[in-house]
């Protein structure tokens, strides 16, 4: 994904980065470590199908359409959210 994603809706490059970073500390992880792996691994293998089944079709059907697609397995794969504000439509949307 570019550093600048077009609008789902109006099709625009203008938009906007914001981060939520959530983080968990040492206690958290001595004591859920082993299940926090475990839901790791289930988690790649769902974003892998989620990209394989949805994403690169999708992909190429708004391309093909001139307009931008956020793809919805990066969600599965990184622990952060990014959200993306578009300026021109006003249009709020996760990446």
């Amino acid at each position: 994904m570019s550093l600048n994603p077009k609008c789902p809706r109006c099709g625009g490059t203008r938009a906007v980065l914001t981060t939520e970073n959530k983080r968990h500390g040492c206690f958290w992880l001595l004591l859920f470590g082993i299940y926090y792996v475990i839901w790791s691994i289930i988690r790649w293998i769902i974003g892998l199908l989620i990209f394989i089944l949805i994403d690169w079709w999708m992909f190429l059907l708004k391309h093909l359409m001139g307009k931008g697609y956020v793809m919805k397995c990066k969600r599965w794969f990184s622990p952060w959210r990014r959200y993306f504000y578009c300026p021109d439509c006003g249009t709020n949307f996760r990446g």
